[in-house]
């Protein structure tokens, strides 16, 4: 685990990383998830980002503690702006000015009526790379419409196909829909630096949470607009893959997918089933899932009997994919997230000790590293306005009237506490 020594914002965890987006700009005027993951994820690669929030702040600043906003805004600048104010909306345009990226989650035509649509944009930067998240696109009927991840869940087929069978559909706790919402954004705005690159051209970028969402459901759609079935619940198992699912040990789950032939015999060999293994109604991936019911009675007890630990061990080496299900708190109890490097620490002023996941790209064996802990609201408005030409005694007067906030309501040092 990669440790900050002091409670200063600046570090450098490990050397060698390449910065592939190191000196491209981005204007982050996103807020809660999808557009601040994107926007982490440039900040990790290198490029240099300047978050815009409100006086208010993002409203996921403090939510469990502020885990959500520690995790999702590392190594960016911020500046606090009122844009509903003409001096804040010129700050944010002369910066949108210097960018290469423009990254924002508004519902559509919100920051177009502010003055800062892509085409007022694009007119003062040509080639601009406008990126916009939205629940459902910047066209079409639902444009307007407001959404989070669990909403997105619900109306796109996800939640209806996820739970146990004859209970109430759930929504899966880790926002997968954002976060897939964001690592597309990233993706769609390195290939338009690309595109950039050969053309010179900008680009507006469209994503949409309930694209995404459809995205990933397609499989099932593709055969529902083929035989008109709709698979129904079924909880932790695949509902064309048997046996794929959680199996009961005696001190918790384990998560089997014995989805060959080969491994299926393998798992009846590690049970001592070997009989259930030779059985015909088993015999191929078609039979196991036309006999799914039969076959999940006829291998649970025995599997029951086992401690987790033990039969996970066994079974991988055997050459069945397997995994016991485990808890957060449970996930430090193995090596791996320790040899992957993937943890670091940092100090925040006001929390203290933090500990967040990095971005999980390698590059030439190097990951990125943490530059910036997440900032302070309002932490660096000073000095990116100073940058932009503002004098110390602009600078004053915008406080005064309300237009911009520093740390902890000042717009002086953009340091953080000690």
């Amino acid at each position: 685990m990669s440790q900050l020594p002091d409670d200063r914002h600046v570090l450098q965890t490990e050397d060698g990383f390449s910065n592939p987006l190191e000196g491209i700009h981005v204007l982050d005027l996103s807020h809660v998830q999808a557009g601040p993951i994107c926007g982490m994820m440039l900040a990790d690669m290198g490029a240099e980002v300047i978050k815009v929030e409100a006086l208010s702040g993002d409203m996921y600043r403090h939510p469990i503690e502020g885990a959500y906003f520690q995790n999702f805004n590392r190594n960016k600048r911020d500046i606090a702006l009122d844009l509903k104010s003409a001096e804040g909306r010129q700050i944010a345009l002369k910066l949108a000015e210097r960018a290469d990226i423009l990254l924002e989650n508004y519902l559509p035509g919100a920051l177009q009526r502010l003055g800062l649509g892509y085409e007022t944009v694009r007119k003062a930067n040509p080639s601009i790379i406008y990126g916009s998240i939205s629940g459902f696109g910047q066209t079409g009927p639902w444009r307007t419409r407001p959404a989070f991840d669990p909403i997105v869940q619900a109306i796109s087929g996800c939640m209806d196909a996820t739970g146990e069978p004859g209970r109430p559909p759930v929504r899966t706790r880790a926002a997968m829909i954002d976060y897939c919402s964001g690592t597309t954004m990233a993706f769609a705005i390195a290939a338009a630096l690309v595109r950039r690159a050969r053309t010179g051209a900008g680009e507006h970028i469209d994503i949409a949470l309930m694209d995404i969402a459809l995205y990933a459901m397609s499989p099932y759609v593709t055969h529902f607009r083929k035989r008109g079935r709709v698979f129904p619940r079924t909880g932790s198992a695949h509902p064309a893959v048997v046996p794929n699912q959680n199996f009961k040990v005696c001190d918790g789950y384990i998560y089997i997918a014995a989805t060959s032939d080969q491994m299926w015999e393998n798992l009846c060999r590690v049970l001592h089933l070997e009989q259930i293994g030779a059985d015909s109604r088993f015999k191929s991936r078609a039979l196991r899932t036309q006999n799914s019911a039969v076959l999940i009675k006829a291998i649970s007890p025995a599997i029951e009997a086992l401690e987790g630990r033990e039969l996970e061990a066994q079974l991988l080496e055997a050459g069945v994919p397997c995994g016991r299900v485990r808890s957060v708190a449970e996930l430090f109890d193995d090596a791996y997230i320790e040899t992957r490097g993937m943890l670091e620490q940092s100090i925040h002023p006001d929390l203290g000790v933090l500990e967040t996941f990095k971005t999980p790209i390698r590059l030439s064996g190097k990951s990125s590293p943490l530059r910036n802990r997440a900032p302070l609201l309002g932490e660096h408005t000073d000095e990116i306005l100073l940058e932009l030409g503002y004098s110390t005694e602009k600078i004053e007067e915008m406080l005064t009237k309300g237009v911009i906030m520093g740390p902890l309501g000042t717009a002086k040092s953009g340091k953080p506490a000690p």
